[in-house]
């Protein structure tokens, strides 16, 4: 019978009595030892046990976690704070008074902004550093008529010290799933000992490099393959110091922890490899370490990792905010808002006719954020049928489906870990990959086709289209829950039409750029005296984009005649002469009547057009059966 998991829970007062109410329920599924001791107390008997062999998964919550994570190697579970959480905290704490505080050592912001706008209380939220602070904050806050304090058990018991009402953060619910994810967590980590160790055995029965060294570093052993891969001989190798041999595969760090330095791909004479560091334990002591080498292309989850690498150079984001051009309100005010937005960690939703520089802002968000070092994944939902875009998104596993590539593949999720994933015309994405991506987004993991373990990500999703995702939710064509979702912080770019004044700077930017690929001397200012009359008349129903192509179309023919007139830009150009109205995309319209509160002449004067084509494109839509302000 296999011995269950070994779970050590680390917590105190309030958290503590609440595990224990739950120990019952989880008692069959695991050897459960709960620490309801002072944190330092608490870290040495954590190692003790890690030593011993006894400790499979840590339980912990707060600043207790973060001090165990640092301290040891066995896998912890963090318990966290949720939106329901908050709830159900603040609905305890309205019994008590109607004035509240939030306290923790960690920002909550996200999760109670989902729960603000149910509140019928008054609530403050304060982020502290020490507990010191935490007891003066408490005392300013009974200067404040604040009676009820939500936090972690060490915030419950100092508020309580200070004469006020302590309400637990934590709930049975996130004490339930953080037992869950043990779980878990120590069913993959069975599965990965286990595997590593038939690899092992593996590696020692067949012709793999295999080389141990003694905890002064020098080499005690290798086998054949080792000598091959060295050029030595296992007479002359034994007690040199393998780090002088070849520092590449020095030891030093795992005989100085005792911990596993597993699948780490190096080039070592010439040779790309995949390298496994482990201790050697005799009787409970360290009493040296050993590496193996296997040949990357003979392990899958190596594979999987040189095509990762190979492929991460490709994720990178150009664009910054100084390559946005325009200094008219509407662009100058987008550009504002986004740098905001950069600051974030929050889902991005821009929307946007085509052409407006959806992409540009994405990557000037990514390349302002944090996650700037990380990769910036880009990927068009209009471009794939539903099965590829499936795959490319997800990954799939090897036999996941006929024609997969051996030893599977990653999908753009997974390359855009620690970075930025931008969905472009996410509005043409199928309903049923809708589904999914909620998934990732809600629970920050993925699923690969073909697989039974997820994978988890640190992700940034920054989604654009060009449609109306509210009207689509209320068709039926995009997941409502997946909407609210993106539609965290929502960035509307506008039209050319409605940043007329923007249009000189752009020509002159993207004829500067044309000029030098032409490698000619033109007179720009010339050029603008021809044609601006009839590029600013244009509606650009293509915006920027369209109005790139027009500009280099144009000098093109201008490098090679040496001028432009009327006629001739008629015959390059003949879309500017064009005399029908433009086509107003339903998005436009809507934005542009919600901006103007319904009325008439400032909706057509945004979308820079007459009252009456405004009203004859009304009449035409949907949008013609709202009431407006004429």
């Amino acid at each position: 019978m296999q011995k269950k998991p070994q779970l050590l829970v680390v917590a105190s007062r309030g958290l503590a009595e609440l595990v224990r109410s739950l120990l019952p329920e989880y008692a069959p599924r695991f050897d459960v030892r709960l620490l309801d001791k002072p944190l330092e107390e608490a870290l040495s008997e954590a190692s003790e046990l890690q030593r011993s062999g006894l400790l499979d998964v840590l339980l912990a919550a707060g600043q207790t976690g973060m001090r165990l994570r640092e301290a040891l190697a066995t896998p912890l579970v963090q318990i966290k704070v949720g939106g329901d959480d908050i709830m159900h905290a603040l609905v305890r704490a309205r019994h008590l008074s109607g004035k509240v505080a939030i306290v923790t050592r960690q920002d909550i912001g996200d999760e109670f902004d989902e729960v603000r706008p149910l509140l019928k209380l008054e609530v403050l939220q304060f982020k502290y550093r020490s507990d010191d602070e935490a007891r003066s904050l408490f005392q300013q806050l009974r200067e404040q008529g604040v009676e009820v304090v939500i936090g972690s058990a060490q915030v419950v018991h100092m508020a309580e010290q200070e004469g006020l009402a302590g309400v637990l953060i934590y709930s049975e619910r996130s004490l339930r799933q953080a037992f869950e994810d043990a779980w878990e967590l120590a069913r993959v980590a069975r599965i990965e000992e286990a595997k590593r160790e038939r690899i092992g055995n593996l590696l020692h029965s067949l012709a793999e490099g295999v080389l141990a060294v003694d905890m002064a570093g020098r080499i005690q052993t290798l086998n054949p393959a080792m000598e091959r891969l060295l050029g030595v001989s296992v007479d002359w190798a034994v007690n040199q110091p393998i780090k002088q041999l070849a520092p590449e595969l020095s030891l030093d760090s795992v005989l100085a922890s005792g911990i596993s330095a597993l699948e780490q791909v190096q080039q070592v004479a010439g040779r790309t490899l995949v390298v496994n560091r482990m201790p050697i334990i005799e009787q409970g002591q360290q009493t040296g370490a050993v590496l193996t080498f296997q040949e990357a292309s003979n392990i899958q989850r190596a594979d999987r990792k040189l095509r990762y690498q190979s492929r991460a150079s490709q994720f990178l984001a150009r664009y910054r905010f100084d390559d946005i051009l325009g200094e008219s309100p509407a662009i100058a005010d987008c550009r504002r808002l986004a740098q905001v937005f950069a600051r974030t960690d929050s889902t991005v939703l821009i929307s946007g006719e085509s052409g407006t520089g959806k992409e540009l802002f994405a990557q000037a968000i990514h390349n302002t954020s944090r996650r700037a070092d990380g990769p910036f994944v880009a990927i068009n939902c209009a471009s794939f049928p539903e099965t590829p875009l499936e795959s490319e998104l997800f990954g799939y596993e090897e036999g996941a489906f006929t024609g997969g590539r051996k030893g599977g593949k990653p999908g753009l999720i997974e390359a855009a870990h620690t970075g930025t994933l931008f969905l472009d015309e996410i509005g043409e994405m199928p309903v049923s990959l809708q589904t999914r991506l909620l998934r990732v987004l809600q629970e920050r993991e993925v699923l690969r086709l073909g697989s039974t373990e997820p994978t988890p990500v640190s992700v940034r999703v920054i989604a654009a289209t060009h449609r109306n995702l509210h009207a689509l939710t209320e068709s039926g064509e995009f997941r409502a829950d997946l909407y609210y979702r993106l539609n965290i912080l929502n960035l509307r770019l506008p039209s050319l039409r409605e940043r007329q004044a923007d249009i000189k700077p752009l020509v002159l930017a993207c004829a500067n750029r044309v000029v030098s690929q032409l490698s000619r001397t033109l007179d720009l200012h010339g050029f603008w005296q021809d044609c601006g009359i009839f590029l600013q008349k244009y509606h650009w129903p293509g915006n920027v984009r369209e109005l790139e192509n027009v500009i280099e179309r144009l000098l093109v023919f201008n490098a090679e005649i040496g001028n432009l007139d009327q006629s001739c830009i008629a015959i390059m150009a003949p879309e500017l002469f064009s005399s029908r109205q433009p086509e107003i995309p339903v998005l436009a319209l809507a934005d542009a009547l919600a901006a103007s509160k319904g009325n008439l002449g400032q909706a057509a004067s945004l979308l820079g057009i007459s009252r009456t084509t405004l009203w004859r494109r009304m009449k035409s839509t949907e949008g013609g059966k709202t009431g407006v302000i004429t």
